[in-house]
């Protein structure tokens, strides 16, 4: 072998022999020592983080978290549900304060009573729930609330509250402002049943104790007078009516060309309205009247004057209440026809002039007369020495003529009047003669629960009012009122009893 083909040998078995040592290293060799700048293997890089040494069971949540997604899911849902529940206690607390605060119910049962519902039938042992001011439930199978505060009205008559279509004293003319709930009549005026009575031309309620719930409406209408002896005063209320019924055409037919003309969204109409002086200031109520917001109110008693009246109403169109009507017995086709209602007084006492050539005078027989005509008929006391006038007032020894209201609707049952539509002209007739009647007037569900519990026929002279319930709360006891309590308390009319000694006013026979 050349010398040159030796050399290339010996340096590729070198080559090979340097390469084998390089990959495997000698099985009895020592390992290397790190040097201080070199980490260890089980030592972190400064530049790096430290991992956390994971406890006992949490190799679990990690490989569980791998499967579901981020590993911080799950704690920031358990924070969340954490600060719901507290944001939850908190919600809950309030709303439980919330409901704490709302006011309850207010509920009052009357049960055990014959009820007088007036537009419906009478329930025999029947039960009146009340809620919050107003009739809930009326029947024999109510079901009645464990809170409810209950009155036992077993044997007695329960009606609802009487109306005084006209007083005086009773009421402040403004009942909301003037009236003083703790005067010394309101007792009184409860004690005779009434729980509203009409002052000027508002209605209002005997409260007792409280100005809540006083006012029923206001401006109910309109008084005129048209009677023969005033003809001037007729021709003014005729003027006025034709002005403002001529107004309210023209503003109609004005109305009804706007509505034909074809105008674009900028265009306005040059169609002038009517002038409206005709319905200014004091000729407004006639405006009032011909549109039905208000009842005119007449005082007239000969027949002359009624079928005028009657005549004005038809012609315009108005709602009319007259007030006496003591001849309307003689003309009670022509009030019927026209749809007049009357306020009468039963006990009035005219006994007419035998030298006219016609029926006239007062007569115990107007009411039923009338009503057998279909005029709608309510009852005030007559006319005495104390009243001067119509009124329903406090005349007399301890306000007489308070009582006298349902007296005076017993003396019509006398004349002739049943004594259903007696009851009726105490209560709905008189409500719907003044047009508060979806408010008063009868037991209805709905209503203002405005109920008098007496202790016998409402119309025998001898019952008592035991309880008066206004806007659902009880305004006159009688067994707590100083009044009559001394007058048969257990409602027995063959007792009386015995009255205490510093009683007023005092019994007759007893000294002063």
């Amino acid at each position: 072998m050349r010398t040159a083909d030796l050399l290339r040998v010996l340096v590729a078995l070198v080559a090979s022999l340097a390469f084998v040592g390089a990959s495997v290293p000698l099985a009895s060799a020592e390992p290397d020592e790190p040097t201080p700048d070199e980490p260890t293997p089980d030592e972190p890089s400064p530049d790096e983080p430290t991992p956390e040494t994971p406890e006992e069971g949490d190799e679990e949540d990690e490989s569980e978290s791998d499967e579901s997604g981020s590993g911080d899911t799950e704690p920031a849902e358990d924070e969340a549900s954490d600060e719901a529940t507290e944001e939850d206690g908190v919600g809950n607390d309030e709303a439980s304060e919330e409901e704490a605060d709302e006011p309850k119910d207010e509920l009052l049962a009357i049960i055990g009573g014959n009820v007088h519902t007036v537009t419906g039938p009478t329930i025999p042992g029947g039960t009146v729930l009340i809620r919050n001011g107003r009739i809930d439930a009326i029947g024999r199978r109510v079901t009645i609330p464990d809170e409810a505060e209950v009155i036992d009205a077993s044997g007695h008559e329960v009606y609802p509250g009487l109306i005084a279509v006209d007083s005086s004293g009773l009421l402040s003319r403004n009942p909301r402002e003037g009236t003083d709930p703790y005067a010394i009549q309101l007792p009184f005026v409860l004690a005779a049943g009434i729980t509203t009575a009409i002052t000027s031309d508002n209605a209002g309620k005997v409260t007792s104790g409280t100005l809540d719930g006083i006012l029923l409406r206001e401006n109910l209408f309109i008084e005129l007078e048209y009677l023969s002896t005033e003809p001037a005063k007729r021709r003014e209320i005729r003027r006025g009516l034709g002005d403002a019924r001529r107004y309210l055409r023209d503003l109609a037919a004005h109305e009804r060309e706007k509505a034909l003309e074809k105008l674009g969204e900028d265009e306005e109409s040059e169609l002038e309205p009517p002038d409206d002086e005709p319905v200014k200031g004091r000729n407004s109520r006639y405006k009032r009247l011909l549109e039905g917001d208000a009842i005119a109110r007449f005082e007239a008693d000969e027949a002359g004057d009624l079928v005028a009246i009657a005549d004005l109403a038809e012609e315009f169109g108005l709602r009319v209440i007259i007030i006496g009507a003591e001849e309307g017995w003689t003309v009670a086709d022509r009030l019927g026809r026209a749809d007049i209602s009357v306020v009468v007084r039963p006990r009035a006492f005219n006994p007419g002039d035998d030298d006219r050539m016609r029926a006239n005078g007062a007569t115990i027989e107007n009411a039923g007369i009338l009503h057998r005509h279909g005029v709608p008929v309510a009852v005030i006391p007559a006319d005495t020495w104390f009243t001067q006038g119509t009124q329903v007032g406090l005349w007399g020894l301890a306000g007489k003529d308070l009582k006298h209201l349902a007296y005076s609707a017993a003396f019509a049952v006398r004349g002739g009047l049943p004594s259903r539509a007696a009851i009726e002209s105490l209560t709905i007739t008189a409500a719907r003669t003044l047009g508060i009647d979806d408010r008063v007037g009868s037991l209805e569900v709905g209503k203002d629960a405005d109920v008098i519990i007496t202790d016998g026929d409402l119309l025998h002279f001898m019952t008592h009012v035991r309880y008066a319930v206004v806007n659902g709360r009880v305004a006159y006891d009688k067994a707590e009122d100083t009044l009559f309590n001394h007058i048969r308390p257990d409602g027995d009319r063959a007792s009386v009893g015995e009255a205490p000694a510093d009683h007023w006013p005092r019994r007759l026979g007893e000294p002063w």
